[in-house]
């Protein structure tokens, strides 16, 4: 049982490795889904909005709730609340973006 749990693992750790080459490799090449297009019009339409936006980071999303300051074909600007009076800008890529809600 042991012996296949850690198959299962080298699998999945392999596996998981050419995912992310063949995610780079479309990154550089400017290979998008349809969906990742979608999302940026999506996100041109609420320029000024305060949206929360879910964030792919590693293999888990993170939430952040923020102020959509511009957008273009492949960045987004924002303003995020960092708790009482503090606020940062950040550019986040859009193919980091996960969900948009707001």
């Amino acid at each position: 049982m042991e012996t296949w749990g850690l198959v299962a693992f080298a699998v999945v750790f392999l596996l998981w490795d050419k995912i992310r080459r063949l995610e780079r490799i479309l990154r550089e090449n400017d290979i998008r889904l349809s969906g990742a297009k979608d999302l940026g019009s999506q996100l041109r339409a609420k320029v000024g909005k305060t949206v929360t936006i879910t964030l792919h980071e590693g293999g888990e999303g993170t939430t952040t709730g923020c102020r959509i300051l511009d957008v273009d074909g492949e960045w987004l600007r924002v303003l995020r609340n960092e708790g009482k009076r503090n606020q940062r800008e950040m550019l986040l890529r859009l193919a980091d973006v996960k969900q948009i809600k707001g």
